[in-house]
């Protein structure tokens, strides 16, 4: 059995901004596997305070829909988490070319090193974690 557990669910910049609600993103296990969804600002924080606490070396995969800074701003923060400060080269980011490429990535690319693969998607593509 799996679940899923919303860290925030502030959406609109002004929802966000004021912090309303909290708008960490969506944390989703489904047959042992772990994935984020979309780490906005507060992502780690409301994790580790989770309860239980929800562990970043347990995930799988970052999943980023597109780049928007609700839906993106921990998700550094969060490939280092997963990767153990980097010391270990684990998981995967599923995540819009325009979040890796061009002149404002917001996928830094000191920290895609830590990942196993990193894996660009469109609308409609189907992709397998694992």
């Amino acid at each position: 059995m799996g679940y899923v557990k919303f860290l925030g669910t502030a959406g609109a910049r002004f929802v966000v901004d004021r912090q309303l609600r909290f708008s960490g993103g969506t944390w989703i296990e489904l047959g042992g596997t772990q994935l984020l969804l979309d780490p906005g600002p507060g992502t780690l924080l409301r994790a580790r305070r989770s309860r239980p606490p929800l562990d970043p070396l347990r995930l799988d995969a970052i999943l980023l829909s597109h780049k928007h800074l609700d839906h993106s701003t921990d998700v550094n923060v969060m490939i280092e988490a997963m990767a153990d400060g980097g010391y270990k080269r684990r998981g995967a980011l599923f995540a819009p070319a325009d979040a890796l490429e061009g002149d404002d990535p917001v996928v830094l690319r000191y920290v895609r090193p830590f990942l196993e693969r990193i894996e660009t998607w469109r609308a409609g593509e189907e992709h397998v974690v694992g």
